[in-house]
């Protein structure tokens, strides 16, 4: 599962003199992030010159490492031992400079003097003067510490990052700086919308009543075109051969629907010259079938007629889809999270006007057999899916493995078998909509669950929201409830709605 970590940047700033307490400030922020990074999704990543800083020229030193990494920094650690380090334009040394700025700017400076011993022989002593000065300066302020060895140093500087990073202030910082940000949103035209528009049910984008006419229509075309003939045949039929033919049910409602659309049918329309059918081919025996013999131009032919006849069935049963489903009004409603931490176990509860929905349930039911001899790509679900796109995932990504809804990939409602159709209808269109709803007075709850939510993200609801068709259209009451959030989210969603035509089948 993806974690949320909220990074902060620690400036170690020190004169050249101090060496080995550098390579303690970097372990002991290492055990922080083990200890907390995970728990709390606190990450600190330390910054020097040594590691932080890049040849760069155009100003001066100490100009320079502040814009790179200095100024970008949350709070710093100050070591100073013999050395005071290089004076800047306004300050005694670079550290200083680094010091005063963090303060000026509000941000937390860790200040510690190392009491080790010291060879003064050894050591510049106008350097030495000027950090006991410095010191001086800031002893009454109560900003800095002493250590006498590197494990000393080890205990106090855990102590005071722990403290400083762990208070009550700073974890509701992070608690206010980490968290989801849950909003009921509406999808129109494939984008994320503030307001939902109620419109007419559009098959999710399926091909259409005039689309699939076309298809028929360009199919006449192309069997019209083929130069195939009628032919007398020149085959033995007690050699195993068979005459291809198109069946009188096949020809039958070709012939109606080609003088429905005003196609006019020539003599050889269904002529299919030579092509033949061996009965004995032992690959066609294998495979279930027989093996045509003919030219290519009649195999094509041949084959284009039986499409034909097939998108014409095809076609009938998606009239009886449209006459079923369209004119129905739809809203689709998705989650957003535009917070900076992934959210779970989402809960959410609509409140609608218990004359607004139109529950599945109310559905109209198609005539028995039409919905199991659609194409395989025009399920009940490819009908109803609000499905993903760059902007939103759909509702079934969103589920964990192991509470994966079922939704069927293509119709389950059989005419035989001794089950009752309608039942078996109702029960698929339960799997795809898989709302709880509830009547409350005189509002109806609608409930969904969602697993899991990325940050600035979306999850789209299971399939859109349908309603009753009434004048006006009341604003969507809602609530959300997850295991990110310790309040209760309430909210109200427009539902904007214009004159529609009705869509005439």
């Amino acid at each position: 599962m993806p974690k949320n970590i909220l990074l902060y940047d620690l400036l170690i700033s020190c004169p050249g003199d101090i060496k080995s307490e550098i390579e303690v400030i970097e372990e002991v922020v290492e055990e922080f992030n083990q200890q907390f990074a995970t728990t709390l999704g606190i990450s600190i990543r330390t910054r020097h010159w040594s590691k932080s800083a890049y040849a760069q020229s155009g100003g001066k030193p100490q100009e320079l490492l502040n814009k790179q990494f200095v100024d970008n920094c949350d709070a710093a650690v100050a070591l100073f031992w013999t050395r005071f380090g290089t004076p800047t334009d306004k300050y005694g040394s670079g550290s200083e400079e680094e010091i005063e700025n963090m303060i000026s700017n509000g941000k937390q400076v860790f200040v510690y003097f190392s009491e080790k011993p010291v060879n003064l022989s050894e050591c510049d002593f106008d350097q030495y003067q000027k950090v006991q000065d410095f010191k001086d300066k800031y002893k009454s302020k109560g900003l800095f510490y002493c250590y006498n060895s590197d494990e000393e140093l080890r205990k106090i500087f855990y102590a005071h990052l722990s403290q400083y990073f762990l208070t009550l202030k700073q974890i509701t910082t992070l608690v206010e700086q980490r968290s989801s940000k849950l909003l009921l949103k509406a999808i129109c035209n494939g984008e994320i919308k503030d307001s939902a528009e109620v419109v007419n049910f559009d098959f999710n984008g399926i091909e259409n009543r005039e689309e699939r006419l076309n298809r028929i229509r360009k199919l006449f075309g192309e069997i019209l075109k083929s130069p195939v003939k009628k032919c007398k045949s020149e085959y033995n039929t007690s050699l195993g051969y068979k005459e291809v033919e198109i069946s009188e049910e096949k020809v039958e409602l070709i012939s109606k629907v080609a003088e429905f659309l005003e196609v006019e049918l020539n003599e050889n329309f269904f002529a299919l010259g030579m092509l033949r059918e061996n009965m004995f081919n032992n690959l066609a025996v294998l495979g279930g079938g027989h093996s045509l013999e003919g030219k290519e131009e009649e195999k094509e032919k041949y084959n284009n007629i039986l499409r034909l006849y097939d998108t014409i069935c095809s076609f009938s049963n998606w009239c009886s889809v449209e006459e079923c489903f369209g004119g129905m009004k739809a809203i689709k409603l998705c989650l957003t999270n535009e917070g900076t931490m992934y959210d779970e176990d989402i809960d959410i509860e609509l409140y609608l006007p218990n004359n607004m929905l139109l529950s599945h349930r109310e559905f109209r039911i198609p005539k028995e057999g039409i919905l199991s001899n659609l194409e395989e790509d025009n399920s009940l679900n490819d009908l109803f899916e609000i499905k993903g796109t760059e902007s939103y995932i759909d509702y079934e990504s969103s589920c964990k493995p192991f509470n994966q809804v079922y939704v069927p990939d293509t119709p389950s409602v059989f005419p035989f078998g001794g089950r009752d159709y309608e039942e078996e209808y109702k029960n698929d269109l339960d799997d795809i909509f898989c709302y709880k709803i509830y009547e409350k007075g005189n509002e109806i709850i609608v409930k969904l669950h969602i697993d899991y939510i990325k940050q600035h993200s979306a999850v789209a609801f299971p399939t859109p929201l349908f309603l009753k068709d009434i004048n006006v259209y009341n604003d969507i009451r809602y609530k959300i409830i997850s295991k990110n959030n310790a309040d209760v989210i309430s909210g109200s969603l427009q539902v904007k709605t214009h004159k529609m035509p009705n869509v005439e089948l």
